[in-house]
């Protein structure tokens, strides 16, 4: 190697010694050889320990029910056509990664090739990460349905109780740039310019018959028209936001001005991204991800997605979604200030749940006020006990927790755009939380 083509020049130590340099002898240090030829005696399952994590997350995926992932599958017995991709690989490779803190199909795809723990998975089953990045894309109600079947058999052998359950939101950053957020009169120009893209590139590949042939061309047609595609929900959101503000500002009497409706813009990257307040106090494009955890067990029971970046009004949607789940009411749930709403108060403890929420100490009365419902008294007056202080505790200590737990498994920033793709991520994680709850306390079914 020629010395003036380095950056740093080779080390004295590193030369080619003279008998002078070394008057006791040459250091004896082992260095590698790499192109030494072995053969090794062991199959793939010799390669992975016992006790290795990747094992409890397979055998405890095999004992669950994936027949709507199997019945989704067109390659049968009786028909012709490849061989699909065992479900129960794509699963375990989802679940494992995301232990790892790995959220990227196409990280997973390179650590199938690299890793002995996704190489076991695997099993010599071939997997790209186009199919591994579907799979997560196009079975969120699957994975719902996991976490479902989980909690359910869970309750069935009186180890999930619901007695108690604390609710909280957690922001994450959605896949999309401030910048990307556009005003009204900005996305009808940008859907103009987008549709005349797609009109010209679809007369070009007419007038060319083999042009869709060339990968190129196909490539470039996707992505025009997935931008057309964007652009037009992006103008559809626009006007659910107006609607939903005008809404907003009317349940307290007001009026949306065309100041503030001039001011609304959404993003043309991801058209369902909202800007919300962040943990770090600035505004960045996020998502609402709605938790509810059983806090005698510390599983995630109950999980949705908003774009809403507020928590104000989410108490009643989660309690129905949690009575509509399991058929069983909890008997006290557990909120912050956010969601001090009180008609949502009044609505749970209808339905015989104590609702345990702290107020603002400044605007807080433990005394029953005039003209309100006899279930805001009873809040109130509960809350200034010293029982409902001690009870209202468990709710940081577990939805807090929980939050912490999946943002420590790689719940940052998502790299994923859309409600629908997002909603998958979420109930990924949800069971990933619910798997490995279980194998601590060594649950099975």
């Amino acid at each position: 190697m020629n010395e003036q083509f380095l950056l740093f020049p080779i080390p004295e130590c590193n030369k080619e010694p003279n008998k002078t340099d070394f008057p006791m002898g040459k250091p004896r240090v082992r260095s590698p050889v790499r192109n030494q030829i072995e053969f090794i005696n062991s199959s793939l399952d010799d390669l992975i320990t016992e006790d290795h994590q990747v094992r409890n997350i397979w055998y405890y995926i095999n004992q669950m029910d994936l027949s709507l992932f199997f019945n989704k599958i067109l390659s049968r017995s009786c028909n012709p056509g490849r061989p699909a991709t065992d479900p129960k690989i794509l699963l375990a490779l989802w679940i494992y990664a995301i232990v790892e803190g790995i959220g990227s199909a196409r990280v997973i795809d390179r650590y199938c090739g690299e890793h002995l723990a996704f190489k076991w998975l695997c099993g010599g089953v071939p997997v790209n990460y186009h199919t591994i990045s579907d799979f997560r894309k196009n079975n969120s109600v699957e994975f719902d349905d996991l976490t479902t079947q989980i909690i359910s058999r869970l309750i069935h052998k009186d180890l999930v109780s619901l007695k108690r359950v604390s609710q909280d939101g957690m922001r994450v950053r959605a896949s999309a740039g401030t910048s990307s957020f556009r005003r009204k009169p900005t996305l009808k120009d940008a859907l103009k310019v987008a549709k005349e893209q797609v009109a010209a590139l679809r007369e070009e590949l007419d007038e060319d018959a083999t042009a869709c042939l060339n990968r190129k061309s196909a490539a470039k047609k996707r992505a025009t028209e997935d931008h057309l595609q964007r652009v037009t929900e992006a103008v559809n959101e626009h006007t659910k936001s107006v609607t939903s503000l005008a809404n907003s500002k009317k349940k307290h009497r007001k009026k949306l001005t065309e100041e503030e409706k001039a001011e609304i813009r959404t993003s043309t990257t991801d058209p369902t991204a909202r800007k919300m307040k962040m943990n770090h106090g600035g505004f960045s494009p996020a998502y609402n991800f709605q938790l509810a955890v059983d806090t005698e067990s510390k599983f995630i029971i109950g999980n949705y997605i908003t774009n809403r970046g507020s928590d104000f009004g989410e108490l009643s949607p989660m309690f129905n979604k949690l009575k509509e789940r399991y058929k069983k009411t909890p008997q006290q749930f557990l909120v912050d200030q956010g969601y001090l709403h009180h008609q949502d108060i009044i609505k749970v403890q209808k339905s015989e749940c104590k609702v345990y929420v702290n107020p603002k100490e400044s605007a807080f009365k433990n005394t029953p006020q005039p003209g309100e419902d006899d279930q805001l008294t009873e809040w109130r007056v509960r809350m200034g006990l010293d029982e409902a202080k001690e009870i209202y505790k468990d709710r940081a200590s577990n939805s807090e927790w929980a939050n912490a737990g999946m943002r420590n498994r790689g719940l940052n920033r998502l790299l994923v755009r859309g409600m629908s793709c997002v909603s998958s991520v979420l109930n990924l994680h949800v069971l990933t939380h619910n798997i490995l709850r279980s194998l601590k306390l060594g649950y099975s079914f």
